[in-house]
């Protein structure tokens, strides 16, 4: 009798703590480029996640995370940076981020959105789904950009993350943007503490280092390879993303 009292002690901790992670784990689409076909999925919530099953749905085109980012598992807070092996219609489209490959299934449909027009394929999943509402899309210019907190869904939080990155009002700058030879990062202000990380358009950090100087930093891409970069500064006042091109 006490062996079978501490066996379902047992089952019903693991049960916990594996119902703990799903509810705490919380990856969104956090931006997506599709003039590029660019993609970038964040963890909102507390607990690791393995994003290496997921798939990306554009009816009819779908494709698995891990034919696209070595990347496996996303930490909380951690965002990567994806290039999509599935297109993306500039003007009009719609995009579904799922657990699994049941693309008809409103429970494997984690996020989803569109843009152009409303009625997409996946737009009644993602209804069911709780994710987005119907006959809503986005209307702004891509790129875009997800502001929301990770709990907050719909068209009411997404925005155009624009193709200068929001230049003006930024806390930095970046240039020449194109460049061959040195990326310049100069500062409005100075920053005390913090870091710079670059990564490449598949998720992989390419670069990092910590902030050393008060208003710049220059860093040497001349041997790094062609195509678009994501530079992230971490400070005391924030995160802020920009893109930059290597030519």
């Amino acid at each position: 009798m006490e062996k079978n009292y501490t066996s379902r002690v047992l089952i019903t901790a693991v049960l916990v703590m594996v119902f703990t992670i799903n509810i705490s784990a919380q990856v969104r689409i956090s931006k997506l480029d599709p003039n590029t076909n660019s993609v970038a999925l964040k963890n909102f919530g507390a607990s690791a996640v393995d994003i290496s099953g997921y798939w990306f749905c554009n009816f009819p085109a779908y494709g698995q995370v891990s034919s696209m980012t070595a990347t496996t598992m996303l930490n909380p807070g951690e965002e990567v940076y994806i290039a999509s092996s599935i297109n993306f219609a500039v003007a009009d489209g719609e995009f579904g981020l799922y657990n699994t490959n049941s693309f008809g299934s409103s429970s494997a449909m984690i996020d989803y959105m569109q843009w152009g027009s409303a009625g997409h394929q996946r737009e009644g999943i993602a209804v069911s789904a709780g994710v987005w509402d119907a006959g809503t899309f986005i209307n702004v210019a891509p790129p875009f950009e997800y502001t929301g907190d990770g709990s907050e869904n719909g068209v009411a939080f997404w925005s155009t993350l624009g193709i200068d990155d929001f230049e003006q009002g930024s806390s930095l700058k970046l240039y020449p943007n194109p460049s061959n030879s040195i990326l310049n990062i100069e500062f409005n202000s100075a920053v005390t503490e913090g870091a710079i990380e670059i990564f490449d358009i598949l998720g992989k950090q390419v670069f990092k280092q910590s902030i050393t100087s008060d208003n710049l930093t220059q860093i040497d891409v001349a041997d790094w390879k062609t195509g678009l970069y994501i530079v992230k500064i971490s400070s005391e006042s924030g995160e802020e993303t920009k893109r930059f091109v290597k030519q």
